[in-house]
């Protein structure tokens, strides 16, 4: 018979609107009627969210009724074939599912008469042959989706390690450059007492700054390539949180932010005092950071049920398309680009591997404009 037209029906939005022509599912959909000499062939394929549904001879309104066969062939992962009596005068119908890795159902290929016939054995094997080719062109494009995606995740990275060594190479170079200026105004002239003093002090938060950030990085090294490891005993969250607010007040009240200790002690939970410090500290810091001048920080804690410690900001919050990745390393918000915040991007994640090791929880809720709250959960001793 005369080779029939291809129809390929796309059903709502299942495939991209970039997703143009599928010549190779066209192409088996014409061979199946070709080779088993049927006026009608149906190929539906699903691969994740896309569908295909190329039909040859059979009009797009009646495609969903036959769907309904295909299943019969993908569910039993074998030929199928059915005389069918309908009203719509059809009257035999077989269809060879189309199986990825030899176990997962993705469709079936199927041939569709309007009179009462039987396929012969070469027709069903190649049926079956065509399915299986409908297979391989399934996962070649899910290789290559795969691929792509490889891809586009080693061009993030690598934009990511741009920037990660640009902003390490500022956040080493720029408390340097400040040591190194007043050292040589102290070396070079005489000055009194208190200025000395103020010089000193400068240096000494550049110092502390410096040695911040080599812990830093020399904590994700550990990670990376031993993991975290822990010295684990009874200790007193509100008692770190006293030294971690004391210790952060200085720069709190020179960005002219409030912080406020507000937890009841004692809250006793099992962890590594040094670790929890180093990230409430890290919680802390950060809060200061993103609170303008005027606004309010506050650390409660909880000894209910699971010890807490809480995190309360008037910040200048977080948008939700950058909430799920806060604590990726590497990454730095909008915000802290805008405001010129210093830092690699990795305190946050950093704070997630510690607690992570401890078995506890990290919760942010945050709204723009409005402030972060940061909840910390861990085990009970």
């Amino acid at each position: 018979m005369g080779a029939p037209k291809v129809q390929v029906e796309r059903p709502g939005d299942a495939l991209e609107p970039d997703a143009g022509p599928e010549p190779d599912f066209d192409d088996i959909a014409l061979l199946a009627s070709e080779i088993c000499d049927t006026p009608m062939a149906l190929v539906n394929l699903v691969d994740g969210e896309q569908q295909w549904c190329a039909h040859v001879g059979i009009e797009a309104a009646d495609v969903h009724r036959d769907l309904a066969h295909c299943a019969h062939a993908v569910r039993n992962q074998e030929l199928f074939e059915l005389p069918y009596g309908g009203p719509d005068g059809y009257r035999y119908y077989a269809g060879a599912p189309v199986v990825l890795d030899g176990v997962h159902p993705a469709g079936a290929i199927c041939v569709i008469d309007t009179r009462p016939r039987e396929l012969s054995a070469a027709h069903k094997r190649a049926l079956r042959s065509l399915a299986r080719h409908a297979a391989v062109q399934l996962e070649l494009r899910r290789y290559a989706r795969h691929a792509g995606e490889i891809s586009d995740r080693l061009r993030q990275l690598d934009r990511m390690k741009d920037s990660f060594l640009s902003n390490v190479s500022h956040e080493l170079r720029t408390p340097l450059s400040s040591i190194r200026g007043y050292l040589e105004m102290l070396l070079e002239d005489d000055f009194d007492a208190e200025t000395s003093q103020r010089f000193l002090s400068v240096m000494q938060r550049n110092s502390d700054r410096l040695l911040r950030l080599i812990d830093d990085l020399l904590t994700v090294a550990r990670l990376s390539d031993e993991g975290m490891e822990l010295d684990l005993t009874e200790v007193d969250l509100a008692e770190i949180a006293h030294q971690v607010t004391s210790s952060c007040r200085p720069l709190a009240e020179h960005r002219q932010v409030k912080l406020r200790d507000r937890t009841a002690s004692p809250v006793l939970a099992r962890g590594d005092a040094k670790r929890l410090h180093q990230a409430l500290n890290h919680l802390v810091v950060n809060a200061v950071k993103f609170t303008a001048a005027g606004g309010e920080i506050s650390v409660t804690s909880n000894s209910g049920d699971e010890p807490e410690l809480v995190i309360i900001d008037t910040g200048v919050g977080i948008p939700a398309n950058e909430l799920p990745h806060v604590f990726d390393r590497f990454f730095r918000s909008a915000a802290a680009d805008t405001m010129a915040a210093p830092g690699p991007g990795l305190g946050l994640a950093i704070v997630r591997s510690i607690i992570d090791a401890h078995h506890g929880s990290i919760h942010v809720e945050s709204e723009p404009g409005i402030g972060t709250t940061v909840r910390l959960t861990l085990p009970k001793p």
